[in-house]
């Protein structure tokens, strides 16, 4: 038996010596790469009160959302991460929804004339001014701005309710410049326009003319609407940043993250989990979704970097971690169910995310003819590792004797 055994792990070290021997002298180069996970996760409330706060959006050191702690209605607040100072912007006893900021610049739909008058207003950090946007006698809802610009849905053109309490009618995108102070009608399609997003000179929204949600985009520079998306299935909830445009799209049967690259006319698929992925945002090459695979009760937050092509987990609490998300370069905000009520949640991305894998990898490599004077001798990757393999083979031959 001892001698069958012998044999056995003398053959080993012959096939091993081989290998060797084939890769020292064959144009084949053996290399083993690991992949580390270098992200560091930062995780940090903003808010600690016990009300209800939604809707977060950041700029910079700047974070803002609604909140509910002063009774029935909504009010905008601020928080500066660097001053570590909390500031209420708005005083009075209506509702206040959906704040956007950019630099100094705080907007939010405000329901002071009735929620089906709600209208766009603005509030400078510098000046301490607040400002009334929209002054039409109808709705205007959902507000985003980039630089001088701001972009909200509109129902003054036959947008409305039905009697479920769903939209119905005529929405359409407007956009007001605050450096000429002229208002523009984005869309004239007498469907249903909303959702939408700004950055630069480009919008995008989703839209129903064709008996689904599609995304759209209008170009400002070139006064140009472009449909994006045409698979019959409903493609909805857009955010862009540079050439990227992100959404949520149900084509696959459930709700799944993909994106469209405007330089190169390409889309992409981003999540492939089997589960439930919807209200992407987008910052450079980082994409974060709510996320359903852990189930509806323990909504996570998960995070795509497109430059690396690797996805990472930034939530693992056993709670509701969800709504409206927002992304500034290494900051992610969301909605957080953890402490009994809805808070509002910021996550600090650090480092690389390069994968977490040890590849082996083989591929033909033709070395280039020496210049003279230079060594000939070639160092292959994973020789030495190899080599140790063997030598312990060795060793174990020994200490069986």
């Amino acid at each position: 038996m001892k001698n069958r055994e012998d044999r056995y792990l003398i053959g080993l070290a012959s096939i091993a010596l081989v290998f060797i021997l084939f890769i020292s002298t064959s144009p084949v180069v053996l290399a083993f790469s690991l992949h580390n996970n270098r992200l560091t996760l930062n995780e940090t409330p903003i808010t600690t009160n016990n009300s209800d706060e939604a809707c977060p959006s950041i700029y910079a050191d700047r974070v803002v959302w609604q909140d509910l702690r002063n009774g029935k209605n909504w009010d905008i607040y601020m928080y500066n991460l660097s001053t570590q100072e909390e500031t209420r912007i708005t005083n009075n006893n209506f509702d206040h929804r959906c704040p956007a900021i950019y630099g100094d610049r705080i907007v939010w739909e405000d329901i002071c004339n009735g929620y089906q008058n709600a209208d766009i207003r603005m509030y400078n950090l510098t000046t301490s001014a607040e400002t009334q946007v929209t002054a039409n006698m109808s709705g205007q809802y959902s507000p985003d701005i980039y630089g001088d610009r701001i972009v909200w849905e509109d129902t003054r053109n036959g947008g409305g309710w039905d009697k479920e309490g769903n939209r119905a009618g005529n929405w359409d995108i407007y956009l007001y410049d605050l450096s000429t102070s002229i208002e523009y009608q984005i869309t004239t399609n007498e469907s249903m326009q909303d959702a939408p997003a700004l950055y630069e000179n480009r919008i995008v929204w989703q839209d129903s003319r064709n008996g689904n949600l599609d995304i759209y985009m209008y170009d400002l520079s070139t006064f140009r609407e472009t449909q994006i998306t045409t698979d019959p299935a409903a493609q909805h909830s857009p955010a862009i940043y540079g050439d990227r445009i992100i959404w949520t799209d149900e084509r696959n049967g459930k709700a799944d993250i993909y994106m469209y690259n405007l330089s190169t006319s390409t889309e992409s698929q981003i999540t492939t989990s089997g589960s439930v992925e919807y209200g992407p945002v987008i910052y450079r090459d980082r994409i974060v979704w709510v996320d359903y695979r852990k189930g509806w009760e323990n909504l996570d937050i998960y995070l795509y970097d497109l430059s690396t092509s690797t996805e990472t987990q930034i939530t693992t609490n056993e709670s509701n971690q969800w709504g409206e998300l927002d992304i500034w370069k290494d900051r992610i905000l969301w909605r957080d169910q953890r402490n009994g009520n809805n808070d509002i949640y910021m996550c600090i991305v650090s480092g690389e995310n390069t994968g977490s894998e040890i590849e082996l990898e083989i591929r033909s490599e033709v070395n280039p003819k020496p210049e003279e004077g230079e060594s000939t001798s070639k160092s292959i990757p994973g020789f030495e590792i190899v080599y140790d393999i063997v030598g312990l083979f060795g060793m174990f031959l020994y200490r069986r004797k």
